[in-house]
């Protein structure tokens, strides 16, 4: 049906491992490059993962799916209005130390709603680049690397794992790719 973003807002218990299903996200994404995966963080910030390598800790490594491990899509936590992570947005890192999330973004109403939000400007960005090109959508790769690196920075100082590489930037992503201020 030519659908070239998916919104994931929903998650499991929090899982710490790289799973089947992170795989499948990955070679599916390797397969059709243009094809953009945004997950939700999930709702458990406040908690910790009961197994893995970050077992016990409160407040760490508490993504909700072991799928939200998968390294070819974006993961997204909630913000407030202030750009301030709520509590219950779930943190990284990934089971192997990876920055998850990548980005985080308004939600209000948690992480769902900051996926959804993230997915719309992805639509937004897959049609400029559509135009621009004459019909071709950009790889997944260029979408994220774009969201990732004109995000602002908040909270701690560079990337981290509650807010990853910072408060998705949907004027300045979609600025650079107009401009195409990239290298493919």
């Amino acid at each position: 049906y030519g659908v070239s973003v998916q919104n994931h807002s929903y998650g499991t218990g929090i899982e710490n491992y790289y799973g089947p299903e992170a795989l499948a996200y990955d070679l599916q994404i390797s397969n059709s490059n243009d094809l953009v995966h945004v997950f939700s963080a999930g709702n458990s910030g406040n908690q910790a993962a009961s197994s893995g390598r970050y077992s016990g800790i409160i407040g760490f490594a508490n993504l909700t799916g072991q799928f939200k491990m998968a390294k070819n899509i974006i993961t997204v936590g909630a913000t407030d209005s202030f750009n301030i992570v709520g509590p219950a947005s779930s943190r990284g890192p990934a089971y192997d130390g990876k920055i998850k999330p990548e980005l985080v973004a308004l939600g209000e109403d948690g992480s769902s709603g900051s996926a959804a939000l993230s997915s719309g400007v992805v639509a937004v960005m897959q049609d400029a680049y559509r135009t621009l090109s004459g019909g071709n959508l950009p790889p997944a790769s260029l979408v994220k690397a774009l969201l990732v690196n004109n995000a602002d920075d908040i909270g701690t100082t560079g990337p981290d794992y509650q807010s990853g590489f910072g408060a998705l930037n949907a004027a300045r992503s979609l600025e650079n790719l107009i401009a195409a201020n990239y290298v493919l």
